[in-house]
């Protein structure tokens, strides 16, 4: 068996001390010249030096390890978001382990727990739509509230909490608006869990956008479910009895189950019945009547969530945060009544 590469040994090719070896490897060589940094570096890389974490652990009282749970990997809102935390907190010195909990309260649970006992420094929490239910907040906030580690909610969260989130009742009011000004007064509405911030946020948007044109939004517009492909097949059956001409889906995901039930049932979008949704997933473009959609600031949202927990777990003043908006993405799922852009022509 070859022999660990140690820290000592790095010192002894870069020509330096352990102590300065130390410094630089761990992010505080502020003192060390830019040629020695290098040469360490380059010692490192030669000898294949990587660090005994639990050793450094011990002696610093951090594992540079941060837990990110997430409720559903296969949601590509949440693949992408994982994606671009991993990168950010990587440039921060930190690696994360993910837990994917699959839509399920006592996964939640379970992997706070086990993310507590691995001695992470931080917890970013994105909770299921179960765990945010009346019967099992409480459960929720308890588990949170023995955790001896900063946790940020994400996306979604529960009021009182540190939380970084986007702008929903904004998407939701753009979407709105875009449909009005296309001639659509009836509109239906997918959304996801009621529970959920995003859901109650974007519903409080489009009602709000409806009221300014003195329109309503009546409950049999309304079909509640998941964010998931089945919800958006139900809901076209739902909507097709209706006499709605337009769908707004609170996820791309309902909006492609909408598209396949509209096509087995023989209907098109947007001649007959025009669909939006939120999210602008890689496949949005794709569809054979690209969907009109809200492109969500993904990236934004990872940046201001790694800074946040960062500063939470350095016990640093929280700098404020900045709105972060959706961008509407007009493309071809919408049909045209009447409306501005009519007048313009």
């Amino acid at each position: 068996m070859s022999k660990r590469v140690t820290i000592k040994d790095v010192a002894t090719e870069a020509g330096v001390s352990v102590t300065t070896v130390s410094f630089v490897l761990n992010g505080k060589g502020g003192g060390v010249s830019q040629s020695t940094k290098e040469r360490i570096f380059c010692a490192a890389e030669k000898l294949r030096y990587t660090p005994n974490h639990t050793a450094r652990s011990l002696v610093m009282g951090r594992t540079n390890m941060i837990g990110v749970i997430v409720p559903s990997i296969t949601n590509t809102f949440f693949a992408e978001l994982v994606r671009n935390l991993q990168r950010r907190f990587a440039k921060q010195g930190y690696d994360i382990i993910l837990s994917n909990n699959e839509e399920s309260a006592r996964k939640d649970l379970k992997s706070i727990d086990l993310l507590a006992g691995r001695n992470i420094d931080g917890i970013m929490l994105t909770p299921s739509a179960e765990s945010l239910s009346p019967e099992n907040i409480g459960l929720l906030k308890e588990a949170i509230g023995k955790l001896s580690v900063p946790c940020l909610f994400l996306d979604r969260y529960v009021h009182g909490y540190p939380h970084v989130s986007l702008d929903n009742s904004a998407s939701a009011y753009s979407l709105t608006d875009y449909l009005v000004s296309r001639g659509h007064t009836k509109i239906g509405v997918v959304t996801g869990p009621m529970q959920l911030n995003s859901s109650a946020n974007r519903l409080k948007g489009l009602r709000k956008r409806l009221s300014e044109s003195g329109l309503t939004l009546c409950e049999s517009c309304l079909f509640e479910g998941q964010y998931d492909l089945e919800t958006g097949e139900r809901a076209a059956e739902y909507f097709l009895q209706t006499d709605v001409t337009a769908v707004v889906a609170f996820s791309d995901i309902q909006a492609y189950g909408i598209y396949k039930r509209l096509k087995e049932c023989g209907k098109r979008v947007p001649e007959d019945l025009s669909v939006v949704g939120i999210d602008d997933n890689v496949y949005s473009a794709l569809l054979d009547r690209p969907l009109t959609t809200m492109r969500q600031p993904i990236a934004e949202l990872a940046d201001a969530a790694v800074m946040r927990l960062v500063q939470m777990m350095n016990g640093e003043e929280l700098s404020p945060l900045p709105k972060m908006q959706a961008q509407l993405v007009e493309r071809e799922s919408v049909k045209l009544l009447h409306g501005k852009a009519e007048e313009e022509e």
